[in-house]
């Protein structure tokens, strides 16, 4: 808790010296070059000018949200692979472009690119995201090429860490405009679902299960500060477990807490299914089972967070946990509306196509089944 709250704050700090050094750029760097702060805190010096970019470790996504993609000059192999899975809606808006691109490493967690390859598309930057700071400094050396950090922060969704992401992006790409236009689009978003239940008196207790982190799991994985529900200013019965961020507790904690609706990530519905299959009564003793309050949302971590998955969630979640307050939404409508604007395509359909939608939970014989 202590390091990622270190972490946050060392971003934000890195922000501001982002102002500061650019400031200074007139004499302390020569027209060529410009010397900011990163995300992990580094004092990187880079071109002036960026023409040609290659993001690892899920970076693609920011590019895309900040309509940059015409500067990558090299791609992971894992954003090349058909079929493209519908949980990373920014890889639907440029599928048809990928193919073009030279591939310069598998790409997915951990993995490091092949340096040859990333050196032989000669790019001016290379872009990183949730990779270890030794990871980093180790592109760095064996490219020779400089390398900004973006957010530090892996499987958390700290919106205002993505808000610090997308202005140093902006800084680099020279996007500045669209980085304010997508964080006035977040500010909405978040200010929208916090005053629509700004006057509810009685909350009603909700719990997210299901949750991927590395990896997809059952009904036992939690966030004890999910985001939408956050926004929503929901009362996650998880925060009482005493952890922050992404936990796994005990089901018998699931029954203690006995919360009056549930949200299950789709993702993990498979591993919900076998769970049940083992243990129906654990489901049969929640209210919400019994009371048809089981609900299915997205899957809003995905090669990283998918920060327009997460807003789509958190107004379908807002429709079911306070219908009167959400009356005149239309969740899918929503959704697509949120994807347009972050990636430039609709989705809504190709996800449920792909991974089942939002929907009512029943319990059968054989499982789950989203309505």
């Amino acid at each position: 808790m202590a390091r990622g709250l270190i972490g946050r704050i060392g971003f934000a700090l890195a922000v501001c010296s982002l102002c500061i050094a650019s400031s200074l750029n007139a004499t302390s760097s020569s027209p060529e070059r410009i010397t900011i702060i990163d995300g992990a805190g580094r004092s990187v010096s880079i071109p002036k000018k960026i023409e040609r970019i290659v993001p690892l470790g899920g970076a693609l996504r920011f590019v895309v949200y900040l309509q940059g993609f015409d500067k990558v000059a090299g791609i992971e192999a894992k954003e090349q692979k058909r079929p493209l899975s519908a949980g990373r809606v920014y890889a639907l808006a440029i599928e048809n472009r990928t193919a073009a691109v030279p591939p310069i490493g598998e790409g997915g967690p951990g993995r490091l690119p092949d340096y040859e390859k990333v050196m032989s598309v000669q790019p001016d930057v290379i872009l990183t995201m949730g990779t270890e700071l030794a990871q980093v400094e180790t592109i760095a050396r064996k490219t020779g090429i400089p390398v900004v950090a973006l957010s530090p922060s892996v499987g958390v969704l700290d919106s205002d860490n993505i808000r610090a992401s997308l202005r140093l992006l902006g800084r680099v790409l020279d996007r500045t405009k669209r980085a304010e236009e997508v964080i006035a689009f977040m500010d909405t978003c978040e200010q929208d679902l916090s005053a629509r239940t700004a006057l509810v008196r009685e909350h009603p207790s909700a719990y997210a299960g299901a949750l991927g982190a590395r990896g997809r799991h059952g009904i036992t994985s939690t966030d004890s500060e999910y985001a939408p529900l956050r926004w929503l200013k929901g009362r996650n019965v998880a925060a009482q477990a005493g952890r922050k961020g992404h936990l796994f507790i005990d089901p018998e904690k699931l029954l203690v807490w006995d919360p009056d609706v549930i949200y299950l990530d789709v993702a993990g519905l498979e591993m919900v299914g076998e769970e049940y299959r083992k243990n129906p009564d654990l489901f049969r003793k929640l209210k919400a089972v019994g009371n048809k309050k089981v609900f299915s949302v997205l899957p809003y971590n995905y090669y990283h967070t998918n920060i327009e998955i997460a807003y789509a969630d958190a107004y379908f979640i807002g429709k079911t946990l306070y219908p009167e307050q959400f009356r005149d939404l239309d969740p899918v409508r929503k959704a697509d509306e949120i994807f347009r604007f972050f990636t430039g395509v609709v989705a809504y359909n190709r996800l449920k196509e792909e991974m089942r939608g939002f929907g009512k939970i029943d319990f059968t014989d054989s499982g789950p089944v989203v309505r």
